[in-house]
Formats: structure tokens, sequence, C-alpha cells
């Protein structure tokens, strides 16, 4: 594990900010953009209204965007009459979002809705949950289950019903909605924040300051943002331990949810790190201590709608992922270059290969890949695609 001889930032949430001051900055700009979201959190709020809203603030001029949740209340309803655009983000069918959404189109107000998962077709929940490792064997949890998701993919598509065009994260995801919804469909990838790119930039600095140094051992990470991840990890979990036996110097570093009680890697423990779930910016340090972030998923309908951002997460702190070639991973990254891509049945070779060469071929990879990752997944890059998938033309950003 690297020792990076930095301290932890002091950390709060940048997107709570009080309700009078972003209003006063979605009023700023000649086109004004509101997000809607239910509340705060650091995964799909972060990636598609924040940072979004960010970016058009930072690089757009003329433009201004902000971000507001169910919790402003009544406030809502004069922000969208003002509002140039509405964009509601992945929020299920209410009372409230329905309101918003007629009166802001009542209102001249162009509707979308942002979407970043394929959680609007009914006909896909057994494979989420199957995928997700959600069923429960018992009749009465298993009637529980199914109400709860079939439930939530059908108001779900409900919100996508009212809007006027649909945002997605990539063009897999898309091919899938126009199977569902007649609309126009755009595309707006995920990407990395200004404040998540400069405190990775520090942590890498300050890593190669001091000779990228480590403890001796070798960390393989795994960062699971939900407790949905138990069948993903479980098609590299015997790969794992079979390195971790082969090699004195290895471990694992898990970060977030898991269950490893029916795993191969049950019986070593003692070389398993465990690190409790926390913020995205700590998130960014506990991953450029470790030597290789691993991103394996499941192939079918619902991962291949999945998003890049494991990789780009781990390239900003330039650690080199291995990777489950799924659409948008296969787009990500260039094989051998920025990043492996490997198949189901190819985990132990790449495992055994990026440890035995990590001093060559692991830094080298992943100093390729925060390259790419700066180019390619920053605020400044990413504003074009923003403003063209809102319908904005640039002379008015200009």
């Amino acid at each position: 594990m690297f020792d990076i001889p930095i301290r932890s930032m002091d950390y709060r949430d940048p997107w709570e900010v009080p309700l009078v001051d972003r209003v006063r900055t979605f009023r700023a700009g000649e086109v004004k953009v509101a997000y809607y979201y239910r509340g705060p959190d650091g995964s799909t709020f972060r990636y598609r209204c924040f940072n979004t809203a960010n970016a058009l603030n930072a690089h757009a001029p003329g433009v201004s965007a902000s971000w507001f949740f169910e919790r402003d209340g009544e406030r809502l309803l004069s922000i969208v009459k003002e509002a140039d655009i509405l964009v509601v983000c992945r929020v299920p069918y209410s009372d409230q979002v329905a309101q918003l959404m007629s009166v802001a189109r009542r209102f001249g107000t162009k509707v979308f809705f942002d979407v970043d998962d394929y959680v609007f077709d009914i006909a896909m929940v057994p494979e989420v949950v199957m995928t997700l490792d959600q069923h429960e064997g018992l009749p009465d949890a298993a009637e529980h289950v199914w109400n709860w998701w079939f439930g939530a993919f059908a108001r779900m598509r409900q919100t996508m019903e009212f809007a006027d065009e649909i945002i997605v994260t990539n063009e897999f995801l898309a091919d899938r909605t126009r199977e569902v919804v007649d609309k126009p469909i755009r595309i707006i990838p995920n990407f990395m924040g200004a404040e998540q790119i400069e405190y990775s930039r520090a942590l890498v600095a300050a890593r190669e300051a001091g000779g990228n140094r480590g403890d001796g051992s070798l960390h393989l990470g795994y960062f699971s943002g939900t407790p949905t991840h138990n069948r993903d990890f479980a098609l590299v979990a015997g790969a794992v331990a079979r390195v971790l036996r082969s090699d004195p110097r290895v471990r694992l570093r898990l970060v977030g949810y898991l269950e490893l009680k029916d795993s191969p890697l049950a019986e070593l423990e003692d070389r398993i790190d465990v690190v409790a779930p926390t913020n995205y910016m700590e998130l960014q340090r506990l991953i450029a201590e470790t030597e290789v972030n691993i991103a394996p998923l499941q192939d079918n309908r619902f991962t291949n709608c999945k998003s890049e951002l494991k990789y780009f997460d781990a390239a900003a702190v330039a650690i080199p992922t291995l990777a489950s070639p799924t659409y948008t991973m296969s787009k990500a990254i260039e094989e051998g270059v920025t990043g492996m891509l490997v198949r189901v049945d190819e985990w132990d070779g790449a495992l055994t290969e990026i440890v035995d060469r990590y001093q060559d071929r692991g830094l080298a990879i992943g100093r390729a890949a925060q390259t790419h990752a700066n180019e390619h997944y920053s605020p400044a890059r990413m504003v074009d695609q923003i403003l063209i998938a809102l319908g904005i033309e640039p002379a008015v950003a200009a």
C-alpha cells in the first residue's frame, strides 16, 4: 500500500448550500437551468446534477445552473416558472414531481428526465433483481421484493413520460431507452468535478514526491458504492483468493459494502482490509493508496448500461484498473495502455501479470490513465456536450 505524506482533508458536502444562495446562482445567467433531485448524495446526484451544474457555471458564460431538492418545498414552483430548462434526475413519480413538471411545461420551460441506469422498464425487473442479488427465497420476503422493484421501475417510467426529452449516460443505455419511449434521447456521460480533480492531483503529487513508497504490500482494491455487488465480486473472488495464497505481498482492500461469508476469501480475512463507506473525497485517498483497482461486472443488459466512473475515479489518482469488458469500460479503456479489460476466465492471468509487473507495467498504466481521465472527464471537456444535450445555442454560452 502506498504511503501518501499528506493529511486527510477536512470534508463537508459542497452541495449543502442555503436555498437563497442556490437561487441566486440559478438567476445569474441569461439561460437558467434547474436540476431537481429528491435529496443529495455522493453518487447519482453528484455526477448528474452537482457536477453538471458546476460545469455550466464555470465554463458556459451566459448560462447559470443550480440544484434543488424535494425538501425545498413550495419554493420549487417559482423556480421552475423562471427556468429555461428543468432537468429532473432519476426521480420516481410523486405528486410533487408531477406538479413541477406540469407547471414547468405550462410556463414554457423545457423539461428533461435524466437517468443513469436501466431502471424504468418493468420487463427488466427480474434481470435486475437477479443481477443485484436482491431476491429472497421465502415467499413473504419475495412478495415484498417484487412489489418494491416493480413499483420503483413503474414510477420511474411514469416520471419519464412527463418529460420532453431524455438524457442518459451512454449510447448502450440510449438504445435501451429508445425501446421503451418515443422521445428524443441525449447523452451526457458521467465525469469528475473540479474539486475531485484538484484533490486527486494533490494526492498523486504527494505520493510521487515521496518516491511512491509503500509498506511492502501490494493491495488489490475493490470499491463498492452500494450493497448490491456480491454477484459482481463473485466473478473474481476465486482468482483474488488464489493470488493472495500464492504471493504473501498481496492484500485485498474492500471499501464499502460486501458480504464474504460464502466467498473463497472467507478463510483469508487476515489478508483483507475492510474500510467503511466514506465520502467521495476520502474515497479518492483510499484509491490513491491502493496499487490496483479491480472492477468486475456481470455481462447483461443492466450492467452494460452502467457508466465507467470506477475507471476514471481510479485513473484520476493514477491507479490502474482491471475491468470487465462492458460497453462503457471497453469504450473508455485502451487495452494494455490505460487499463486492462479482463474477461471472466482471464482474471487469474491478469491479476498475476499486474502483480508481477507492477513496477513497470502497473505504474505506467496508472500514469497513462491519469492523463486520459484528466483530458476526457473534466468539466471543461464535458461542457460542450452538456450544452448540446440541453439544446443551448453555443452563441449564448460563448
